[in-house]
């Protein structure tokens, strides 16, 4: 589904990640762990096109991958940021629309309105989410859901690699083993996750391989079941 081959990314000098290597295939949820300043936001841009990287290459399903955020969403990923992207002064619908764009013509916000509703259905059964409100009007968990169920949401073509950027970070226990439960979900059918977070209990029990990076470099990739928390 995705393969990074020696990438390098430098800002004004100085290195940001080195030689970095990463392949998710289809199916599998590989998380990528590491402090603060390890170089996974970076990996993370490069991936999903937000950052051309300064040596080496990226390929999306054997393709080469192309550069920039349309070549990255048109190869079927989707990034669900830590830093909330939601536009706070447009409501739910409005913000469906600027993910998904062929949303369009006449209607289309109730069809967005569909859309959100029966996703969050879905990846949240039970929320007590109000979809016609503004994002601004929603708490910081709120908007994480909606932002979460936009990104896996599906018009024509439904997303292929999705990265999960600390997901939970404001969500309660019950609301992310609903993620989680929905993420193994969706990997099942055939989707891919990137997922990153700092929590090791949901990294040991959702993922099926573990990357480790450490001053922009990585120093070890495994199977999941390799890795305990004393370990990782």
């Amino acid at each position: 589904m995705l393969s990074v081959r020696d990438v390098t990314t430098a800002y004004q000098g100085l290195v940001a990640i080195s030689n970095v290597s990463i392949d998710v295939e289809k199916g599998e949820i590989v998380c990528v762990a590491g402090a603060n300043g390890a170089g996974k936001s970076t990996i993370v841009n490069v991936i999903n096109g937000g950052l051309s990287p300064h040596e080496g290459s990226l390929r999306y399903g054997g393709q080469q991958g192309g550069s920039g955020i349309s070549a990255a969403r048109a190869n079927g990923v989707r990034c669900v940021f830590q830093e909330l992207s939601l536009c706070p002064n447009l409501t739910v619908a409005e913000n469906t629309r600027v993910m998904h764009p062929e949303l369009k013509g006449w209607n289309w916000r109730r069809r967005a309105l569909d859309l959100i509703t029966s996703k969050l259905e879905e990846v949240f059964p039970g929320h007590a989410i109000d979809v016609a409100s503004t994002v601004g009007d929603l708490s910081i968990a709120e908007r994480q859901m909606v932002e979460i169920a936009i990104t896996f949401a599906t018009i024509h073509r439904g997303p292929r690699l999705v990265i999960l950027d600390e997901p939970t970070s404001s969500l309660d226990a019950g609301l992310a083993a609903q993620l989680m439960a929905y993420v193994r979900k969706f990997v099942a059918s055939g989707g891919s996750v990137l997922l990153i977070s700092h929590i090791l209990g949901e990294i040991l029990s959702t993922s099926s391989r573990i990357v480790v990076m450490k001053d922009g470099r990585i120093v070890v990739s495994r199977p999941a079941g390799e890795f305990d928390i004393a370990s990782l």
